[in-house]
């Protein structure tokens, strides 16, 4: 019995999968511009951020807060399959200064 208990275990945690944050729209990745949209906007488009980190200090466009939008997906034993962020950054008036997108695996 206890064999087949441990087996069991060991076939769920290979099976199981795992996902962190929210799926990222993609829509409108190519419409960020920088010093156009402010929160509000990307709030509209994206949603909430998974992160957000104030008082940024030394950015070279002078952004001083940074939401993260972060999407991951975990299989077996925590093995990360896929993953994608978008980072978007603020100026000190709430309008963005700079962003990134990547993603890394396959869905």
């Amino acid at each position: 019995m206890f064999k087949k208990i441990i087996t069991l275990l060991l076939i769920l945690g290979i099976c199981a999968c795992a996902t962190a944050g929210h799926k990222i729209k993609r829509d409108h990745i190519g419409d960020i511009k920088i010093g156009v949209q402010s929160k509000d906007q990307i709030r509209a488009w994206f949603g909430e951020p998974y992160t957000v980190k104030t008082g940024l200090t030394g950015h070279p466009s002078g952004c001083v807060e940074r939401w993260t939008f972060e999407y991951a997906k975990a299989h077996g034993f925590g093995k990360v399959t896929y993953s994608e962020i978008l980072v978007v950054d603020f100026d000190k008036n709430g309008k963005v200064c700079d962003h990134a997108f990547s993603k890394s695996g396959s869905e």
